[in-house]
Formats: structure tokens, C-alpha cells, sequence
């Protein structure tokens, strides 16, 4: 196939889809991006908006045009949502995006304005929580229920807000008054499909409750405590604990022994195994060190220390950093060297070991495990617990060692 010649900067390859057709001739993949994020981001002046000069440059400039071009063109939201910020129909403001019908797309633009100084840095996993906080008051009917939640809610954003001020939120710190908020909304709408009103709520109704469903709605006890104190419920219920339901948990997992971590060692050292270079550096944390996958998640790339003979590693700060013996190093020097993605919209200088498919984001803890589980590894706390033993028991220099003496 024949190379083209953009007519406007002289560009030359061969034509695919996001070369387009101009009065000019075929333009490329970069100038078409050019010429839509700027028809995109006019503030109805025939300007780009001077707030968002720098995404038009970053989107403009990044390595991989045709990546913008998916985002920009193939995401159906994305295109909308801009063009509302650059004129004034919505205000350049987290708000506004926490209102959004279209919560990935929103959140991806969010890390974007952040990441370029557009919008002010907040903290990740608040900024989810009062997202999906709007998303969820607005589901709740009738109002009066709606209205109950929100104050409950209250309570959660402010302590949340508080926490983040001190120190980052983990997930987990986010997951249960989510948990929380979702057992009072499900609360309510099983008293309103029983005809009764939370003033009128008696511990029989909450009995039947618990007893006729999930652990999860364990999660109301908090919501019927508040209710109290606030007067929305009768003083004096409580949440019974369910042993029936209790009793249906499922057991924990099997053991991970000796034998089976330098096993599982041996395969992510193989180079013909299917590991990918990722998962193979994050288990060789896991198992070789022990540490929980919200943990490895978090690493910043300056947590590995390389150089010409040697790769340490960060694993307790303000601890000195641990030397990743061989044939260990390697690995991680190859994925500290090749991380990805790293587009525009991505993280094209992402400063953390294991990037996330969000800029300026790390790989979120639930997607890597799902990803590790894949290979027939069950991550879960019981298998972690039993890792951290294992790595006390036996330090990764001597796990290096018995590998090697296994290969003689």
C-alpha cells in the first residue's frame, strides 16, 4: 500500500481509519486530532477555552494520536461533556462531574483536569465516594426516604473528608458506608413494600429483616443506630447477628506451602509460561515479600531503586529499601523500564509502578487480583495471611537460593 503525505505537516505512512478526508487532501492521525480536540474545546468564540488550554495540548501532543482520536470520537460521552465545559453549560468543577449520567467517562476526564492543574487535586477515593453518592441519592423514591439517607450519608462524607485530610483513603475505607448506605437504602425499601414507615418500625420488622436474607444486611445496624438518635426510628431496636446466615459462609481456602511457592516462583521466572512481564513482577511482591495487593498497588516507580548491579525495593517506609535478590531482579527491572500504558490518557509519566489505565492512577487492588486469578491463583486474605507467614518463616534471599540449588 502506498505511504501518504499529510498536506499539512508533511507526515508520512500508510492510510487507516483515522486518516480523514479534507478539502486540503488526507490528513493524519494527528492533525485530524488536532482539528477535532479544537472544535471540541471552543468556547463559542472560535478559541479553544482558555481553561483548557493545557488538556488541548496534552491531547494534542501525545505520543499515540490515534488513542486520542478512540477516546475522543469512539466514546460517545466524551465529545459532549468537553464541549458543555468549554462553553459554560457546565461549570469546570468536580461537581458537575459527579453529576454525570456517565460515571467512567466522567471519572476519566476528572484525572485528566487534575492531572493537567485544571481542576484541584482531591483526594481519589472521596471524590468516588460523593460520585457515586449523588448517583445514589438520586435513585432513592420517595422522598422523604431520599432525604433520611442523605442525613445518614452526611456523617460518612464528613468523616471521610476528615480522614482524607490526615491521610489518602484506601478502598476499604470507602467500602463499607457504601455498604452502609446501600443496606439503609434496601432497608427502607422493604418497610415501604411492608406498609410501614421507619417511625413506625418495630424489632419484629427488623428480626424478619436479618432473618429472611444475606449477611450484607448486617450492614443496617448503623443505619437503625443512627435512626434512633436522630428520632426517624423508635428508640431501643437493634440488629440481632444472623448464626443461621453465618453459618453459610463459605470456608477458608486451602494452604499455600513451601513446595507450591517456589513452584508458582519457578513459573513466573519462566519465560514461556503466559505470565505477562506485570503480573509476573507483582507476584514476585506478593510472594517473595508478602504483601497485600493494596499495597503493591501503591508503589511508586521511585520505591525501586535500580541500578548497574543491583535492584532494591521499598517495602516499608522509612525502613531501608530490601536488595531483590536474583534471579528476582531482573523481572522487576524489566517492568520498572517497560511500564504501561502510558498514553496521554492514561499515564504517559505516571509515577507509579503498577499504572492504571487512568491518568495520574495506579491499577486499582480488585482489578490486579482478578487479573492474577486468572491464573488459577486464589488472592484472597486467608491465602494473604498464610504468604505473610511463609515469607517470615523463609526470607526471599533463601527463597533464591533454594531455586537455585532445585536447578542443579
Amino acid at each position: 500500500m502506498p505511504e501518504l503525505i499529510c498536506p499539512r505537516c508533511r507526515h508520512q505512512g500508510q492510510q487507516h481509519r483515522w486518516w480523514a478526508h479534507r478539502h486540503d487532501g488526507v490528513i493524519c492521525p494527528r492533525c485530524h486530532l488536532t482539528e477535532r480536540i479544537t472544535e471540541v474545546l471552543d468556547d463559542g468564540t472560535g478559541r479553544v477555552s482558555p481553561a483548557l488550554l493545557p488538556l488541548h495540548e496534552a491531547i494534542r501532543t501525545q505520543p499515540r494520536p490515534d488513542a486520542g482520536l478512540v477516546w475522543l470520537v469512539g466514546n460517545r460521552h466524551v465529545s459532549p461533556l468537553l464541549a458543555d465545559l468549554a462553553t459554560g453549560r457546565l461549570p469546570l468543577s468536580h461537581e458537575s462531574l459527579n453529576d454525570h449520567p456517565s460515571p467512567q467517562s466522567a471519572a476519566h476526564l476528572r484525572d485528566l483536569l487534575v492531572q493537567h492543574k485544571i481542576l484541584e487535586q482531591r483526594d481519589r477515593y472521596l471524590v468516588q465516594f460523593e460520585a457515586w453518592l449523588s448517583r445514589t441519592l438520586a435513585s432513592v423514591e420517595p422522598a422523604e426516604d431520599r432525604e433520611l439517607i442523605s442525613r445518614f450519608a452526611t456523617g460518612h462524607s464528613l468523616r471521610l473528608r476528615e480522614r482524607a485530610t490526615q491521610e489518602p483513603l484506601t478502598p476499604g475505607l470507602v467500602d463499607r458506608p457504601q455498604h452502609e448506605i446501600n443496606s439503609a437504602k434496601a432497608f427502607l425499601a422493604w418497610l415501604r413494600d411492608h406498609d410501614v414507615t421507619p417511625a413506625a418500625c418495630a424489632q419484629a420488622q427488623i428480626d424478619t429483616w436479618i432473618a429472611t436474607g444475606s449477611t450484607s444486611r448486617q450492614g443496617t445496624r448503623a443505619f437503625i443506630t443512627w435512626g434512633a438518635g436522630d428520632g426517624a426510628f423508635p428508640r431501643g431496636l437493634s440488629v440481632p447477628y444472623n448464626v443461621q446466615v453465618a453459618r453459610r459462609r463459605k470456608p477458608a481456602r486451602g494452604t499455600f506451602d513451601h513446595d507450591q511457592r517456589l513452584r508458582l516462583l519457578r513459573d513466573i521466572l519462566d519465560p514461556t509460561t503466559d505470565y505477562i512481564l506485570r503480573d509476573r513482577a507483582a507476584f514476585i511482591i506478593l510472594i517473595l515479600f508478602a504483601r497485600p495487593l493494596a499495597h503493591i498497588t501503591a508503589l511508586g516507580i521511585d520505591d525501586l531503586a535500580l541500578n548497574n548491579h543491583e535492584v532494591r525495593i521499598s517495602i516499608d517506609r522509612p525502613q531501608e529499601p530490601v536488595l531483590v535478590p536474583d534471579p528476582f531482579a531482573p523481572v522487576l527491572r524489566d517492568h520498572a523500564l517497560s511500564r504501561g500504558p502510558r498514553n496521554i490518557e492514561a499515564n504517559r509519566s505516571s509515577p507509579w509502578l503498577f499504572p492504571g489505565n487512568r491518568p495520574g492512577q495506579h491499577i486499582h487492588a480488585k482489578h490486579l487480583k482478578n487479573h492474577l486469578s486468572r491464573y488459577g491463583i486464589e488472592v484472597t486474605r486467608t491465602h494473604l495471611a498464610v504468604l505473610r507467614t511463609l515469607a517470615q518463616e523463609m526470607p526471599p534471599a533463601a527463597t533464591a537460593l533454594s531455586l537455585a540449588n532445585d536447578a542443579v
